[in-house]
């Protein structure tokens, strides 16, 4: 769970590095979930320091269950930069993607990722 304020690692190659969640449509974002961060840290690429972007959380720290009851989570929060129409920003995923991104709105998502988890 995401709530605003909390910093997120960018997993994609768009040259952030470190983002903060300054909007959430509930009060806490999980895995697939949009948000808008605002760029904390950035190193040449498509964005810079200070811009506000939209973005999809792939990681949390806050377990996350499945239907089947499986319980599963990672060891820090991450998210990757996207368009305003979805789009990603990067052309690569440095992220463990898991299978809530199958959906067809994440298909072009799903595919810049090494694996499905």
């Amino acid at each position: 769970m995401i709530p605003k304020g909390a910093f997120l690692r960018v997993a994609d190659n768009s040259g952030a590095r470190l983002a903060q969640c300054i909007w959430t449509r509930f009060d806490t974002a999980g895995i697939g979930n949009v948000i808008r961060v605002a760029i904390k840290d950035a190193r040449g690429g498509k964005v810079t320091k200070g811009q506000t972007k939209k973005a999809v959380v792939v990681e949390t720290k806050y377990p996350t269950r499945r239907k089947s009851g499986a319980h599963f989570q990672f060891l820090q929060n991450s998210c990757v930069l996207v368009s305003d129409k979805g789009v990603p920003l990067g052309n690569r995923v440095r992220a463990l993607m898991t299978y809530e991104f199958m959906k067809p709105r994440w298909k072009r998502l799903a595919l810049l990722g090494k694996r499905l988890y």
